[in-house]
């Protein structure tokens, strides 16, 4: 192993017994307790006794393994002696925020596929790293959801068991299931919130250092996670309607099954969305403004595997061409068929 972290005894007689092949861990705790750390260090364990292993780091607000808004994975063979972390993923899921908050399903929805991905890539030892996320209920009900999606062999508390505990007790009499307890690593220190965006620019800029900005045509993709383009586009004679119902420019407009989505070249008022809605007999109208796409992040979704290959940024959108024009890897826009809408926006 390297000697870039320091290992404690404590870490050591834990990894004695949990490392063995077919095993998946996921370790949790607060924020600054050392999770990543012992992550890499329970790695670096697995391939010394020459297993296989797979980490899966599903902290979406500060990624060492593929870019921060994503849940990645990456597979090491024994022969590599160290994990380095900073990595490219060999598969990522695309959850377009730096919180759970919100995104629960979609936290969910990816931790379980990329469990699955190292799977199918044959790992022997999966580890999965999860957010700081641990103090509301709904922290809570997140990870004890993923405890009973996943179904892992070993969950590992990093922290204070006071804490900890209203996450694992009710599966503490549970055959299943076999949860340790570590205390904090008392090598790291806490990181401000001003570190933490200083990390995820510097991962953000690495990400897309050899990107180039391309055109990605309406009409080859379809949206997720956004009511927008998976309609039926509105002619030029139904933007002028819609213009005048909302008295304001409608650049871009799409009809679904009595509903309506459009972009307006200004926020449209409570009763005006009201008044489209009941002259056009709508059950639902949705409306944005221009600012809704710029610097967007969003996933690029492949036709083949339905599976996120890389991650972009919406640089512009031209109503009149039909078109985006997205950051991101070379060629990368080329092969999507579907990109899903991120709620981050990064700011230039």
């Amino acid at each position: 192993m390297d000697g870039t972290y320091q290992v404690n005894q404590h870490w050591k007689e834990l990894a004695s017994r949990i490392v063995k092949p077919q095993q998946v861990v996921l370790v949790i705790g607060s924020t600054d307790v050392g999770k990543s750390t012992f992550c890499r260090f329970l790695a670096d364990f697995a391939l010394a006794r020459g297993l296989k292993t797979a980490l899966v780091d599903a902290d979406v607000g500060q990624s060492r393994i593929g870019p921060p808004t994503t849940i990645g994975m990456k597979s090491f063979a024994p022969e590599n002696s160290t994990v380095q972390f900073n990595s490219t993923a060999d598969q990522l899921y695309f959850v377009g925020d730096l919180s759970p908050r919100g995104h629960y399903l979609e936290v969910l929805t990816g931790t379980y596929l990329m469990v699955g991905s190292a799977r199918e890539a044959a790992a022997e030892f999966i580890i999965i790293d999860t957010t700081g996320y641990i103090h509301d209920m709904s922290a809570v009900i997140l990870k004890q959801h993923k405890i009973e999606l996943i179904r892992p062999n070993h969950t590992v508390c990093i922290g204070r068991s006071s804490e900890l505990d209203q996450i694992t007790a009710c599966y503490s009499q549970q055959d299943w299931l076999n949860i340790h307890h570590l205390r904090p690593d008392r090598n790291v220190r806490s990181k401000s919130s001003q570190a933490r965006r200083r990390y995820r620019k510097a991962q953000f800029d690495a990400y897309f250092s050899e990107s180039t900005v391309q055109q990605l045509p309406f009409e080859q993709i379809r949206g997720g996670r956004t009511p927008f383009f998976i309609g039926r586009i509105a002619n030029e004679k139904e933007l002028e309607i819609l213009s005048g119902l909302s008295e304001t420019e409608v650049y871009h407009a799409e009809w679904g099954h009595r509903t309506l989505c459009l972009i307006a070249s200004k926020p449209l008022s409570t009763a005006a969305i009201t008044h489209i809605k009941n002259y056009l007999s709508l059950t639902r109208v949705t409306a944005e403004v221009r600012a809704y796409f710029e610097r967007r992040l969003i996933g690029l979704i492949g036709t083949e595997s339905g599976n996120t290959y890389a991650i972009g940024i919406i640089e512009d959108i031209d109503f009149q061409k039909r078109e985006f024009r997205i950051r991101s890897k070379t060629d990368a826009v080329k092969q999507a068929c579907a990109i899903q809408f991120g709620n981050y926006q990064i700011i230039s």
